[in-house]
């Protein structure tokens, strides 16, 4: 049976409202677990949202007049609680964003002068060679995780290590000798 009829059941049926209550419920969790976890790919969190709007219709439905359908209503309650969801991983993510790019400053600020000079100095000797390798040095020295270096270069996994490898070994003769070569 479909929610709208199991709602309109448990309107006209105020005597059995318990069990017809139980059924309806029954229903939404059923369709609302479905439509939450091919929004939202985590289970735990899509369960979690599938309750949070069980909860919020049950407190509420009772008091309302539904312009549409209950089935209506309680679906918009739902993608509400999902839009929250998006919206409240959005901001966590730019927090740590800014929480990681912060540590990543302060990295440097900690360096001792002398050495963040000849890092400079043979960062900008590797770029004047292969930009690439120094780009990647530079952003796997601030931080910045494979995944993120590989999004902002496009490349791969694989060609990313070998660059790395590359740049590294670039890195130390400079360091040892003061000069790449």
């Amino acid at each position: 049976m479909n929610i709208n009829a199991l709602y309109n059941r448990l309107i006209k049926d105020p005597e059995s409202r318990y069990i017809r209550e139980k059924e309806l419920f029954n229903q939404l969790t059923v369709s609302f677990r479905i439509f939450a976890q091919q929004r939202i790919w985590n289970s735990q969190d899509s369960e979690e949202i599938v309750q949070d709007a069980l909860m919020t219709i049950a407190s509420k439905y009772r008091d309302i007049e539904f312009e549409t359908s209950f089935a209506a209503w309680a679906y918009r309650v739902l993608n509400f609680k999902i839009a929250d969801y998006f919206k409240a991983r959005k901001i966590r993510e730019n927090a740590r964003y800014r929480l990681t790019k912060e540590a990543r400053e302060s990295v440097l600020l900690d360096l001792d002068p002398i050495l963040k000079s000849r890092l400079l100095e043979c960062l900008r000797k590797i770029g004047e060679v292969n930009s690439v390798h120094a780009r990647v040095l530079n952003l796997h020295y601030q931080g910045y995780t494979t995944n993120e270096i590989c999004d902002r270069l496009d490349i791969n996994r694989g060609n990313l290590y070998v660059m790395l490898s590359r740049a590294r070994v670039m890195l130390d003769k400079c360091l040892d000798k003061g000069d790449i070569k």
